[in-house]
């Protein structure tokens, strides 16, 4: 008499399939978390520098909208004029209005204020007085791969490459700024002065 036993388990082939297919499904998932984790890193720096971006043009926008034809005078004593462009190594000086004070401190409204490249950042300085003040500590605006570059818009309309007026209280109607990015291109802000002459009539 023959006895059958029923067959209990897998065979080696079953277990060798078994994995082979356990294998491909994990390193399906593992791709996509992969790829997941990849999306989200790539997002948040997209984000990081759009957020950066913004508050570069919202900053710079502001003390160019703010700007006041008080000229002033440096930490040696000699006077500049209200915006000065392209001096001692900064792009450029401006004295601007509407310098918050939230805690009532005895000082002006107004403020000097440098941008300036030190290495590939574009930075700014904000001095605590007009006049004779020292220089503080630059705040880190923007990393670019090139130097900036800077128009202004007489009230006639044209558009100049370099400012020096015969009024030191003078100021454009407007500036152009190109800052060249990373990734190759050319950010280009155009911003009106605020206190700037008005333009010619027929403009």
């Amino acid at each position: 008499m023959t006895r059958r036993y029923a067959r209990n388990g897998f065979t080696l082939v079953e277990m060798l399939v078994a994995l082979i297919i356990f294998s491909i499904i994990a390193a399906g998932a593992l791709g996509l978390l992969r790829f997941s984790v990849d999306a989200e890193i790539a997002s948040r720096d997209a984000t990081g520098e759009i957020a950066a971006e913004r508050r570069l043009i919202a900053v710079w926008t502001a003390d160019m909208a703010q700007a006041s034809p008080r000229p002033a005078r440096d930490a040696g004593g000699e006077p500049e004029p209200a915006l000065l462009a392209g001096e001692n190594g900064d792009l450029i000086a401006i004295t601007r209005g509407g310098w918050d004070n939230p805690s009532g401190q005895a000082r002006a409204s107004l403020q000097r204020v440098i941008w300036r490249m030190e290495g590939n950042r574009l930075v700014r300085i904000g001095l605590s007085h007009i006049d004779g003040a020292a220089r503080g500590e630059p705040s880190v605006m923007a990393e670019l791969n090139g130097q900036p570059g800077l128009r202004f818009r007489m009230a006639g309309g044209n558009w100049v490459g370099t400012w020096r007026p015969q009024n030191p209280a003078e100021l454009p109607a407007a500036v152009e700024l190109t800052l060249p990015q990373p990734d190759g291109t050319v950010l280009r802000v155009v911003t009106l002065v605020g206190s700037g002459p008005a333009a010619e009539e027929g403009e």
